[in-house]
């Protein structure tokens, strides 16, 4: 028999001594604990109230009425866009001008074919990495301004660091690189401009 899961979640806390937040003082923005007075900002979340009525086919009567292909009990109020099937409003998913039904709403945003559904993640780590190879490899032309950007990447791959695909070894090696890079760009423009003003 398996073991009964216990839940230690109980509210928010303090970031800094993990004292319980009183929830009816926070709000969004700059906080301070009440007991540790560390300040930390936080984010107030409100989930949307779904207000769909499901429409049981036993309300509706016999005459008329199309159950949903997902709840034999709940009647239709749409069809999918894509497929056709007969949706009630637990299933109904209205997006882009459209009404899908879970499955092909599923299916479209995994192909990207919604816009509005598709999450883009930037790989830092690797734009970083990308830049600072060509910030060396090419740094009397672009030395420069791909040392520029390398150090641009790198600081923002330590802001939104995703864990699997940016790490830190590989940021630090990146900036470690475009430095040198950079200072390459630096020094081919400065031999090749000192000469012209002697």
């Amino acid at each position: 028999m398996p073991a009964a899961r216990i839940s230690t979640y109980r509210g928010p806390v303090c970031p800094a001594c993990g004292t319980a937040i009183d929830l009816a003082s926070m709000h969004d923005g700059e906080q301070r604990c009440a007991k540790c007075h560390t300040i930390y900002d936080a984010h107030v979340f409100h989930p949307p109230q779904r207000s769909a009525r499901v429409l049981q086919l036993a309300h509706t009567g016999p005459e008329g009425a199309s159950s949903c292909a997902n709840h034999a009990r709940n009647a239709a109020v749409a069809n999918c866009d894509r497929c056709g099937l007969f949706i009630c409003s637990l299933c109904e998913i209205k997006i882009e001008d459209g009404t899908f039904c879970p499955s092909c709403f599923d299916r479209l945003s995994k192909d990207g074919r919604l816009g509005s559904a598709t999450t883009k993640f930037r790989a830092y780590g690797s734009l970083a990495f990308s830049a600072a190879v060509g910030s060396l490899i090419m740094f009397p032309l672009t030395g420069i301004p791909l040392g520029l950007l390398t150090i641009y990447y790198v600081i923002k791959g330590f802001r939104e660091r995703d864990g699997a695909s940016t790490t830190t070894v590989r940021l630090i090696v990146a900036l470690l690189i475009g430095l040198v890079g950079l200072g390459a760009g630096i020094y081919s423009l400065f031999t090749f401009l000192v000469p012209r003003f002697r």
